[in-house]
């Protein structure tokens, strides 16, 4: 048998269309979403608008709960950890080694931000322990705040779909600080 007779069909097959792709990529339960610039940022368990929101703040950002970080202990008794129906991860994302101060009207906010890894876009951030009651200090890492428009699903950026201007609804650092 020629191999290259036998492979020659495959090879002219047609390319699956968006549907079909769709339609495999909806088998899976983690969700991915990417920057505007198509970098791959996000993946989670849970959709990106069924997360909470930011109810009493101007940008209505998303609050996606993140994993602690893996210490020794943690590896060593993987199996000891409690489930959770959640699980969010940020990648190829950047943390601002500074935090920038937001003012408002209702106070002002410390925010370290949190910029795609190839294009720089602000796609969310992360508040001080300060905001919150309590002695701790420093940057918050048990949860990120995902700003709305600053992210496509996969399943979107498949077909070829951009987000509305009219949806995008960012608030920039210039714009709050005024």
């Amino acid at each position: 048998m020629d191999i290259t007779q036998s492979s020659r069909l495959h090879f002219h097959m047609p390319s699956p269309t968006a549907e079909e792709k769709i339609s495999l990529a909806a088998s899976s339960t983690v969700y991915t979403y990417h920057c505007l610039c198509t970098h791959l940022l996000l993946a989670t368990t849970t959709p990106l608008p069924s997360l909470p929101t930011r109810e009493h703040s101007c940008d209505k950002a998303h609050i996606m709960p993140l994993p602690p970080p893996p210490t020794a202990s943690t590896r060593a008794a993987k199996a000891e950890l409690p489930r959770s129906d959640h699980y969010g991860l940020l990648l190829s994302t950047r943390l601002d080694a500074k935090p920038e101060m937001i003012t408002s009207d209702e106070g002002f906010e410390k925010r370290y931000l949190q910029r795609c890894g190839r294009c720089n876009l602000v796609v969310g951030y992360q508040l001080d322990w300060q905001q919150f009651a309590g002695d701790r200090t420093g940057r918050r890492e048990d949860l990120v705040f995902l700003l709305p428009g600053g992210f496509v699903s996969t399943s979107e950026m498949v077909m070829g779909k951009t987000p509305s201007q009219g949806s995008i609804g960012l608030v920039g650092v210039a714009e709050v600080k005024a």
